[in-house]
């Protein structure tokens, strides 16, 4: 076992590609016509080769895709997580939950097998596919079967009719159901009770990412952030870069699950069938430009190239959040070849960031502050 400066405290497994929806929105991409699925040799495989390597690692978080859709093979996964003490949580659709009574033997299933946490998604773009009452029938059985968190997950812009305050209403308006975000986008901190299932509604804008970067039109995504910089400076590198990475539906060791980085040049470590997991991970610690994101953040890296390659890189502006201005910074290619050509100028400022928050890291910090990054991309530290 290596000492990392950047490994995951939670792991995501999408355990496949295929969903029962195909929303216009997904930022994985996912839908009824793709096929890629994790066997459970191959979830057991990397689940043993990641509580041996990641000393941090906490929480498992199931996606996809739809999860549901493994059957048995969900439930292994979860048993193996609850045997080595980590927390586990769901993303699903529900559209398993066609009534009262099969939502509740489903969800009996899962909570019998060690499952911590229920998170459901519901929005315009799931409607289509997915009734609010399979909805509705999901989040009723799973605060019956008092799950420690039941998360609705829903995306809106304005033109969206499934709001976050339809949502709650359609719920019964619950007192103690808490939001994910405030009416400015900033993170609210969430507050659990002993005894008591945390009732959440993530409600987070709509995203210019994957599927949505094609089918979403300019006014449902809405106006875009005008406190980008501000933003990147508040929360500095990127929160979940390797530290919240992800097994592809292929079996390849990903960054994030922020959006489909399968096979992505720089986020896409490799594949678990030819090469451990204990390497993949040192590669990603290692990779210069993953500590770039994740030190520095894609929205200052971003600023940095425009200052000194301006004629290199193409940013077309829309942003809402870190993983849309990451997502052209990493899928571009011009802006992927101005990454490489000036890295070496950000090489001195991650050395010695590493080297801070490796002092950080040994003292017991599991989070770390923003860093104060000098505004140009001249060699330096943090300050």
């Amino acid at each position: 076992m290596h000492s990392r400066v950047f490994e995951p405290r939670q792991l995501t497994v999408l355990t496949t590609s295929k969903c029962t929806a195909a929303c216009r929105h997904c930022c994985m991409n996912s839908s009824p016509e793709r096929s890629e699925t994790l066997s459970w040799e191959q979830i057991k495989d990397v689940l043993e080769q990641a509580f041996h390597e990641c000393r941090q690692l906490q929480v498992v978080i199931f996606a996809g895709g739809e999860p549901m859709l493994l059957g048995d093979t969900l439930l292994e996964a979860i048993k193996l997580c609850k045997q080595r003490g980590a927390l586990t949580r769901i993303v699903t659709n529900a559209y398993w939950a066609t009534t009262r009574a099969h939502a509740r033997f489903k969800l009996q299933e899962l909570k019998d097998a060690g499952l911590d946490e229920v998170n459901v998604s519901t929005d315009d773009y799931h409607l289509p596919f997915i009734p609010l009452d399979a909805v509705k029938h999901a989040y009723e059985e799973a605060l019956a079967l008092e799950f420690s968190a039941v998360v609705l997950a829903n995306c809106f812009g304005p033109e969206t009719t499934l709001t976050p305050e339809r949502v709650k209403a359609e719920v019964g308006d619950p007192p103690d159901m808490q939001l994910r975000f405030s009416d400015d986008g900033d993170l609210i901190q969430k507050r659990a009770h002993r005894g008591k299932s945390l009732i959440l509604l993530s409600n987070s804008r709509v995203q210019r990412l994957g599927r949505g970067n094609q089918q979403l039109s300019a006014s449902e995504l809405g106006p875009t952030n005008p406190d980008l910089d501000q933003l990147g400076e508040q929360v500095g590198g990127c929160p979940w870069a390797i530290k919240s990475a992800a097994i592809s539906a292929k079996g390849h060791f990903v960054s994030c699950c922020g959006f489909e980085v399968e096979d992505n040049p720089i986020l896409d470590y490799g594949d678990l069938a030819k090469t451990p997991l204990a390497e993949l991970l040192d590669k990603a610690d290692n990779d210069l430009v993953t500590n770039m994101i994740a030190i520095i953040g894609p929205i200052r890296i971003m600023r940095m190239l425009q200052q000194i390659c301006p004629d290199e890189v193409s940013f077309p502006g829309s942003y809402r959040s870190f993983c849309e201005v990451c997502s052209d910074l990493v899928s571009l290619k011009q802006n992927r070849e101005a990454l490489y050509r000036h890295m070496d100028r950000f090489a001195e400022l991650v050395l010695d960031a590493r080297q801070y928050l490796g002092e950080l890291k040994a003292k017991g910090a599991l989070d770390f502050p923003p860093l104060k990054i000098t505004p140009s991309a001249a060699p330096g530290g943090p300050r």
